[in-house]
């Protein structure tokens, strides 16, 4: 009877707990089976709901989000879960659902949409109102429920949406032809090629300056991402030109990442961005393509200044991806804000009950309130009153000994929390990312090659199956979305650079059938797009929260023209930016990555060619040459020849003649006024046509 009486209440609480359950039950996307018992009677995208919207004559509420998304979770709690809010939208609008990270080519179309409506970035959840023939006509990103702070509520809005609809239709459809028409002049737009030459470096200078933070570092005055690409090409540009300024802004805002609470000082690897200017209060979330992108800036910088901080930061970011992301070889895509309902609860402080485990545990007061300032835990907190994220306070000294006592009992404290939630889904592009990233660590730690190419064939073997590449998958379904331009663009890359770290030829040639197979897909009537299904959205060369997949794109067509020594694909880089060209001369501090290409081109990559044993002895005193666009190719001679694409410029026994004559390319001096350094751009320089 006892036992009887607990299955009848272990059910009720169940039934309390999923009263509703809506048509994303039967998805696979973790973030839509999030919403899957919401009261919200959600639809993932697709032909049902249109359907079902043309058939009501109602227009289609769409609501795209992420997993790990904090702001998307108090959308879902306010407002998704309310059943006042549920039945104004299941009355009134037929709702869809839509995973960002599983249909990034949708996200980008309707984020697109949303800076035409507002003139400014979006972000997540993003709100968009369509017609019952898709065309949209209101956009926000995160809406409260209630009025309040100036801002309409879901309550207010809802309501006035629908009967606008209904009553006013005619100037509903104006406004969304209006908002359609502009977004296919944002797509359609045609660009007389403009002329494009190594003086792009000085400009893009010129304008990252007006938006580096000369106090607290980085690129903004705000709200602070990590700006990788940004980063990037200043370091090329340091490496081409000997810039100071270039070295200095991607130098600090480096140093002031790894000492702020965007990195994680406890446990290791970045939060997506923060909320400050300061680089102190970070939205919690980790994504594995942030840590990628992190991982390789900092393993280049290393290179250039042999900062003991970077190798750390590069070392540490490893480990923490490795343990909570890594499954049978392959990663998960990214880890919560949230811990049980607390943003950031498993990674912020508490001063005063930390003060008293420190004092428990080894430290007397006074130490025990030096190390808890040393990594910015404070009385006053920085985090809602009491609760401060850990950053380093230069200002204060601490030895080692004491650092690292304080480093275990801040781990302890963690260990006895719950982990915040990890999104399972193994995207293609997000894994060829930080495998491509691994693999440059090689640089530091010969182990990291040997994980990094295992990954590699265990992604291919997992996602690239009978000749289709998928997107992701997940623990229990098999792969059944195909990959976008983004799969193609990252794993490309991770194949050129397993390439160029083995010299095993089946990676150069499965990234040339991948690199054949993306043209053939995504190249339409002269544009790129990001998928081939029948919604289209056009690639551009944005760098937003990762570097563009078109951008990438350019650097792999450069890197196999190269390495195959094939000019065509010289001619495919060339389209793309010539498509682009009077963007990046405006505006190169918009298109880093794109702009990097352009550096790239007029400076010339170099391969040096030799032996296959010879190179690989000699690979890390290879990576050391200070050119940022060195590639080595085996070729069965017995000196180390350095060739441009089209000619072989020095032959020696003597690799370090061969790396002298290399560096010496760039030895140019620099003036403010008409110097050798502008007479080299001129001598360099070739139309963009």
């Amino acid at each position: 009877m006892r036992t009887l009486i607990l299955l009848i209440m272990t059910f009720s609480f169940m039934f309390a707990e999923q009263r509703f359950t809506n048509s994303l039950i039967y998805e696979e996307s973790p973030y839509l089976l999030q919403h899957a018992h919401n009261p919200v009677n959600w639809l993932p995208w697709g032909e049902e709901a249109f359907k079902k919207a043309k058939k009501e004559h109602k227009p289609i509420f769409l609501s795209i989000g992420y997993s790990t998304c904090h702001w998307c979770h108090v959308m879902e709690k306010e407002s998704f879960e309310n059943e006042e809010i549920a039945k104004l939208i299941n009355e009134n609008f037929i709702p869809v659902k839509v995973d960002k990270e599983e249909r990034p080519d949708i996200d980008k179309y309707y984020q697109k949409i949303y800076q035409i409506i507002h003139q400014r970035s979006g972000g997540w959840p993003l709100t968009i109102i369509l017609t019952e023939d898709l065309k949209p006509f209101f956009a926000a990103t995160y809406i409260p429920p209630e009025d309040g702070y100036g801002v309409k509520g879901l309550k207010t809005i809802l309501p006035i949406l629908a009967k606008a609809y209904k009553d006013d239709r005619e100037v509903i459809e104006k406004r969304a032809d209006a908002i359609l028409s502009l977004m296919k002049k944002v797509e359609n737009a045609e660009y007389v090629p403009v002329h494009l030459d190594l003086s792009i470096a000085k400009k893009y200078i010129m304008q990252t300056k007006e938006y580096f933070d000369p106090l607290y570092k980085g690129f903004s005055k705000r709200i602070k991402f990590p700006e990788s690409s940004r980063i990037r090409a200043l370091i090329d540009i340091y490496m081409i030109t000997k810039d100071e300024d270039a070295f200095k802004m991607a130098n600090e805002t480096l140093i002031a990442m790894a000492k702020g609470g965007i990195y994680d000082q406890i446990s290791g690897a970045f939060f997506r961005y923060t909320t400050d200017r300061k680089w102190q209060i970070p939205h919690f979330e980790k994504m594995l393509y942030t840590n990628a992108e992190l991982i390789d800036v900092y393993t280049r910088m290393y290179k250039l200044t042999k900062n003991p901080l970077f190798k750390k930061v590069v070392e540490e970011t490893i480990k923490e991806i490795d343990k909570r992301f890594g499954s049978e070889g392959l990663y998960f895509s990214a880890s919560d804000a949230d811990s049980k309902g607390v943003e950031g609860g498993f990674f912020i402080y508490d001063y005063q009950k930390t003060f008293d485990y420190f004092v428990k545990n080894g430290f007397n007061k006074q130490k025990a309130q030096k190390a808890l300032s040393f990594f910015g835990i404070k009385k006053d907190g920085n985090i809602d009153g009491d609760y401060s994220n850990p950053f380093i306070d230069s200002e204060i000294e601490l030895n080692d000994n004491e650092k690292s006592k304080a480093l275990k009992l801040l781990k302890e404290i963690r260990e006895k929390r719950r982990y915040p939630f990890i999104d399972k889904k193994v995207i293609t592009s997000w894994n060829a990312m930080y495998i491509d990233a691994k693999l440059n660590v090689y640089y530091i730690n010969d182990y990291f090659k040997i994980e990094a190419l295992r990954s590699l064939n265990i992604l291919i073997e997992k996602l690239y199956i009978d000749d289709i590449l998928y997107h992701q998958r997940t623990s229990s379904y098999k792969p059944t979305k195909k990959a976008f331009l983004e799969d193609y663009a990252y794993l490309v890359k991770a194949l050129l650079s397993a390439y160029e770290y083995t010299l095993e030829k089946r990676y150069l040639e499965l990234a040339d059938k991948l690199l054949k197979e993306a043209k053939k897909r995504f190249f339409k009537k002269g544009k790129w797009y990001l998928s081939d299904e029948k919604f289209k959205t056009v690639a551009d060369l944005n760098d937003s929260y990762y570097t563009s997949a078109l951008s990438v794109m350019i650097h792999n067509f450069l890197t196999i023209g190269a390495l195959k020594e094939e000019l065509k694909y010289l001619d495919d880089a060339n389209y793309i930016i010539n498509r682009h060209s009077a963007l990046i001369f405006h505006n190169p501090a918009a298109f880093p990555e794109a702009t990097r290409a352009v550096l790239r081109l007029k400076v010339g990559d170099v391969i040096i060619k030799s032996k296959k044993e010879k190179i690989l002895k000699n690979l890390k005193k290879i990576l050391d040459i200070n050119y940022p666009y060195v590639f080595v190719k085996e070729e069965d001679i017995e000196q180390f020849l350095a060739c441009k694409i089209d000619t072989c410029f020095i032959s020696d026994n003597d690799l370090n003649k061969v790396i002298k004559g290399i560096e010496n390319l760039l030895k140019f001096e620099r003036k403010s006024s008409k110097t050798k350094w502008d007479k080299k751009i001129e001598q360099y320089s070739i139309d963009g046509e």
